[in-house]
């Protein structure tokens, strides 16, 4: 993969095209859904340990666990939504280096090798922001909780120049129950680490 600093958009730009994106997919479920769903409900935001890869050291692989629970089960299925924030800062080993090495953030869930990505350009001593995003399917059906873990995979340019890159990361979950326009009594969701 190979990102130049003009071929990426500002992080600004990515921003409100993930949410358009967002918007442009939940109108188009809506209009064509004759399926009611109770209420979207919210986690509050998880800060995750933050994380330092090297060119020597360029992947890891971060298990979070998003889960939904209710203290009345409605036996019903539950579509929810995981979203990762990152927030990435380059440091390179020669503060002269003037390459910028490229990180991409992935989404994978279950057996797959790969899921949604956002992959952006870093800039030395520059918070980079990205945003990746994954449904979760509804093949859970509620009965005291419906549990999903997915994986955040990090990897910086393997080859680049020598340096390192701190990356914190926030993630948010949202969920609704399907065939109810109820919401069930203490219907919460949580993302956390394992």
């Amino acid at each position: 993969m190979s990102l130049s600093r003009e071929a990426a958009p500002s992080s600004r730009l990515r921003h409100w095209a993930s949410r358009l994106l967002l918007l442009v997919a939940c109108a188009s479920v809506v209009a064509t859904s004759k399926t009611p769903t109770s209420e979207d409900v919210n986690s509050d935001p998880y800060s995750g340990r933050p994380v330092t890869l090297t060119t020597k050291a360029p992947k890891t692989r971060i298990p979070v666990v998003m889960r939904v629970t209710a203290s009345q089960s409605p036996d019903k299925p539950v579509e929810a939504v995981l979203q990762v924030r990152v927030s990435a800062t380059w440091t390179p080993a020669d503060p002269s280096e003037a390459v910028s090495p490229w990180l991409r953030a992935m989404l994978v869930t279950g057996d797959l090798d790969s899921g949604p990505q956002a992959g952006g350009v870093l800039v030395a001593g520059q918070p980079t922001e990205m945003d990746v995003q994954q449904y979760l399917d509804g093949h859970c059906t509620l009965g005291t909780s419906c549990d999903w873990t997915t994986n955040l995979d990090l990897e910086l340019q393997p080859n680049a120049a020598a340096g390192e890159v701190t990356v914190e990361w926030t993630a948010t979950g949202q969920a609704h129950v399907v065939d109810t326009t109820q919401t069930p009594n203490d219907f919460t969701v949580t993302v956390s680490e394992p």
